[in-house]
């Protein structure tokens, strides 16, 4: 620098500099010159070409500013969900001190170190946006929509507090006596929520009992409507007439056909197709209370059954919903059936994209997706829904759980030959060996007769892609049950007396290990014992077996060992065939094994009898009186009280006859094998 100060003087450099800015003023009115829209421009070399260079912008990059020499600014980002009824998460992007300070400020702060996320109370909400506004870091928050945050803030007041604490005086005693303390809390939830709710519980708590509890609570609103799937409409109408003897059994009518009239009665049950074929003759009725019955169903609101089931829950002031799946696939399933119960719920768009992590696509919103998961189910749980696993209530509940499930009748195909044969059986000079090959013929006609009403009642079964074990004895009724669960795409395995060893064993691998696999078509001679299923905790009788001992070995397929679980029994029992034969004699068989004390070979007497009956829960013995008239029942409960103290020679005479005339099966039950 020395050298350079003595060769250049003070004016030569200040020349220098004058030419310097006057090269740099002639470079800006190139640019200036140069179109907007063209990224290069020409300047000419030495050689005369014209050579295209990039357009430099004025504002170009410093690297001498220390905020720009180790990167660009940044945004940081942040997301707020609920996590419970009074309480929210916020998860930012990237960690800042700054704003962690900030977070420190609120008092209902709180910090999970395992997740690293930090929560506050509802309260704080506001507080806390207002703070992330204002902070000197560049931060974007993504809230809570202001709609469901009102929701929560509302369930803040006071009187929500004990919201399961309510009198249950106005219910049918009988109901409530039958109720586990579950049930009872699922009761008062529905009571709580003004008879508008959604439960979703487990297949086999007893949603059916629980519904009909806060429909009776509410019966100044009636007439009631329960609209359910075909297949268990007289499931429905015998659980009102278990649980609510009060009600006259007059009052309760099934609506057939569109052809079908509409009376005075309080009761009306109807499946979701006939409904959908007749809205308009049900629309001219006001029902005050409305039970929809295995609700996923209505999970499309492009559907007929959906569009007939909302115009008349619109009219109605109290609406209940019941599903163990109220989802079978994705969160926007939920949105129409919560939509019959809170006609003023989050608008279908705001929900998918809230929940279903929503896109515009070119052909509309896609809302397959999930998003704010935990967000929603606690919005359910606080706005409607209540919802307990078998696991949750697994202290209140036997270890095994019979019901019997009333096949349809108009499905049940009888024919003049039925007809004969259940002539034949009430002759009185009918005895022994000639009637036990009546009873025969007549079973084997009425699993031809039932195949049609089973088929039905599968195919709703399958809807809830539950394992289960489906038992039947006759070849052509295993074989409508596979072709069943073939045109519904479900995966399953059969064993029946033509499976050898080594595949029986393949098979129940594979029901075991494969989630796919959800069905198991068993032969219940062939597979009711030596093979372990406890993969399922669902057991369905398609057809029954008068030898009780091999009903109960094939129950214990799951109910055994390695089963952590509540075992649900279904035993389909169709009238006007011979399971109006099979269940007396089911009784009577039970009956005269425990009078002689073997009694504690047979696993169905397992599950402690008193705790069944304190719960509502009825064991097998108790299932055959459904097919008698009313006097017949009378008539059958003092035969009871009378045979209580019966002598025990009586006993074994009526073992003996038993033996003679149903020796065969009788042998082929081992009692040693008995689980």
């Amino acid at each position: 620098m020395d050298k350079m100060e003595k060769r250049c003087s003070p004016a030569e450099i200040e020349q220098k500099r004058l030419l310097a800015l006057q090269r740099r003023q002639q470079a800006q009115l190139k640019m200036q010159t140069t179109p907007k829209n063209s990224p290069l421009q020409q300047s000419n070399s030495n050689d005369g070409t014209n050579v295209m260079r990039p357009n430099k912008l004025n504002n170009r990059f410093n690297p001498m500013e220390a905020k720009n020499f180790f990167s660009r600014t940044s945004i940081l980002t942040s997301k707020c969900y609920m996590i419970s009824n009074e309480r929210f998460a916020i998860d930012i992007s990237t960690f800042d001190p700054t704003v962690i300070d900030t977070f420190k400020t609120l008092p209902s702060k709180s910090y999970d170190v395992k997740t690293r996320i930090w929560d506050f109370h509802i309260n704080d909400y506001d507080s806390l946006i207002q703070k992330l506004k204002n902070h000197k870091s560049n931060i974007s928050v993504n809230g809570i929509p202001q709609n469901i945050l009102q929701i929560f803030k509302k369930r803040l007041k006071p009187e929500q507090e004990n919201i399961l604490k309510q009198d249950l005086s106005k219910i049918d005693n009988k109901l409530i006596s039958n109720l586990m303390p579950f049930q009872q809390e699922g009761v008062c939830f529905g009571i709580s929520k003004g008879g508008r709710c959604m439960i979703a519980d487990d297949m086999g708590l007893g949603k059916t009992i629980q519904a009909l509890g806060i429909a009776h609570y509410f019966q100044e609103s009636w007439p009631l409507l329960i609209v359910v799937p075909s297949s268990v409409r007289y499931q429905w109408s015998e659980a009102i007439y278990e649980f609510l003897p009060s009600i006259p059994v007059h009052y309760v009518h099934h609506f057939l056909n569109t052809k079908d009239c509409i009376g005075d009665e309080k009761i009306t049950i109807i499946s979701y197709e006939i409904l959908s074929r007749a809205v308009i003759t049900f629309e001219k009725h006001m029902y005050g209370f409305v039970i929809l019955d295995e609700s996923h169903a209505l999970k499309s609101n492009k559907t007929a059954r959906f569009q007939a089931a909302q115009r008349i829950c619109a009219h109605a002031r109290h609406v209940v919903l019941l599903s163990g799946t109220p989802a079978l696939s994705r969160p926007i399933e939920l949105h129409s059936q919560i939509s019959l119960i809170l006609p003023r719920f989050i608008s279908y768009e705001n929900y998918g994209v809230r929940y279903c992590a929503g896109q515009m696509t070119d052909y509309g919103w896609n809302f397959i997706g999930s998003s704010n998961a935990k967000e929603l189910e606690v919005l359910l749980k606080t706005t409607c829904m209540i919802r307990r696993s078998k696991t949750d209530v697994l202290s209140q509940l036997p270890s095994k759980t019979r019901q019997v499930i009333i096949l349809d009748p108009h499905l049940i195909k009888t024919d003049k030959q039925m007809t004969k044969i259940e002539k034949k059986l009430q002759k009185s000079m009918i005895t022994g060996r000639e009637k036990h090959n009546t009873l025969l013929e007549y079973f084997r006609e009425s699993s031809f007769a039932r195949i049609k009403a089973i088929c039905n009642y599968v195919t709703d079964l399958f809807e809830n892609k539950k394992k289960c074990l489906l038992y039947a004895h006759h070849r052509n009724v295993l074989d409508a049950i596979c072709e069943v669960a073939e045109s519904k795409g479900i995966e399953y395995i059969r064993i029946d007396g033509q499976t050898n060893p080594e595949e029986r064993k393949l098979q129940v691998d594979r029901f075991q290990e494969c989630d796919n696999c959800l069905a198991a078509v068993l032969s219940i001679t062939a597979a009711n014992a030596g093979v372990t299923l406890t993969a399922a905790h669902l057991v369905v009788f398609a057809e029954l077996y008068w030898n009780p001992g091999i009903l109960c070995q094939a129950e214990d397929r799951v109910h055994r060992i390695g089963q952590n679980e509540n075992v649900l029994i279904q035993y389909l029992v169709a009238k006007n065939t011979a399971d109006d034969h099979l269940w007396p004699l089911i009784k009577k068989k039970l009956s005269v094994l425990n009078e002689v004390g073997l009694n504690q070979d047979l696993s169905i007497n397992n599950v402690d009898t008193s705790s069944q009956k304190e719960y509502g829960q009825r064991d097998l013995t108790s299932f055959m009186n459904i097919s008698l008239s009313p006097g017949e029942q009378s008539q059958s409960q003092d035969d009871e009280k009378n045979n209580s103290v019966s002598k025990a020679s009586s006993s074994a005479k009526d073992l003996k006859e038993m033996l003679e005339i149903d020796e065969d099966y009788f042998d082929s039950c081992s009692w040693d094998d008995i689980a």
